[in-house]
């Protein structure tokens, strides 16, 4: 069987509280669950996703992702910390990351510190998850320069699909203005859905006709226990294995997975000599 490729991908959404870090963490374990080793990259200044992850012991680490940008010479390996879940390793977010776009206006290069951080020495890795802040700056373009692929959640609510023309015209800007022309988006996550209204329903149709194919076939519903188990500092699979969250995420890592094999025959296309 082929080696997997590593899968860098983007979650990006410049809309807030459409359940973004939610599916990075729920992902990430779910991934991490079927023995695949795991990265998540929190470039969120909010830090939902270390937060979750470390709970207090989050304050007590001395750097975060905010030194990485900072100091070119620093590599991300020096600040990656175990979590309590088993193959899921965190680059933390901090406070201090929320004065890095200011800052990093001076830095050389400074869209591709987190590419030039993360090219290497990642290798154990076979997903990295890059954790983006709801806003299409100079944080979020560094995620897009690092990964590969673009995982876009989006909420199936009336305004679900405003903003949605920006994130498309940066990562279209980023692929001919930053040529990286391989970044592709390969995901669209339905969230907060609710099959008991048409309106939900409606919503989600429009979804799939914008986006076509990489719209995953499991929307995530509105659920309580999502929050609960992120208040506990644990997957859903931990918290809740029975739920209907539980087992909406596990269909969706399902899905992830199934994708492996495109992801593969596309890195090998773009390897294959003309």
């Amino acid at each position: 069987m082929a080696k997997l490729s590593q899968r860098v991908i983007a979650m990006v959404n410049n809309k807030g509280g459409v359940g973004k870090t939610t599916c990075a963490l729920n992902i990430a374990a779910g991934l991490a669950r079927k023995d695949r080793r795991v990265l998540i990259v929190d470039t969120d200044p909010q830090a939902n996703a270390s937060l979750v992850l470390l709970g207090a012991r989050l304050f007590e680490l001395p750097r975060s992702v905010y030194d990485v940008l900072l100091e070119p010479d620093r590599h991300i390996r020096e600040i990656i910390v175990p979590t309590p879940m088993a193959g899921l390793d965190l680059a933390p977010s901090q406070a201090s990351l929320a004065n890095a776009e200011l800052n990093l206006v001076s830095v050389r290069g400074r869209e591709r510190v987190l590419r030039r951080s993360t090219a290497r020495g990642l290798e154990d890795y076979q997903y990295i998850l890059i954790d983006c802040p709801p806003s299409l700056g100079l944080l979020t373009i560094n995620a897009l320069l690092a990964a590969g692929e673009v995982h876009i959640p989006i909420a199936m609510t009336y305004l679900a699909l405003e903003g949605v023309g920006q994130v498309m015209d940066a990562i279209e800007a980023v692929k001919r203005d930053l040529e990286h022309p391989a970044l592709s988006i390969t995901g669209v996550i339905p969230t907060f859905f609710d099959g008991r209204t048409r309106l939900s329903k409606e919503i989600l149709q429009s979804v799939r006709d914008y986006f076509g194919e990489v719209v995953f076939d499991t929307p995530i519903r509105k659920n309580v226990k999502l929050d609960e188990a992120q208040s506990h500092h644990q997957s859903i699979f931990d918290y809740a294995p029975r739920s209907a969250g539980a087992l909406e995420y596990e269909s969706l890592v399902e899905e992830v997975i199934r994708r492996e094999s495109t992801t593969l025959r596309r890195e090998s296309a773009r390897q294959t000599p003309r």
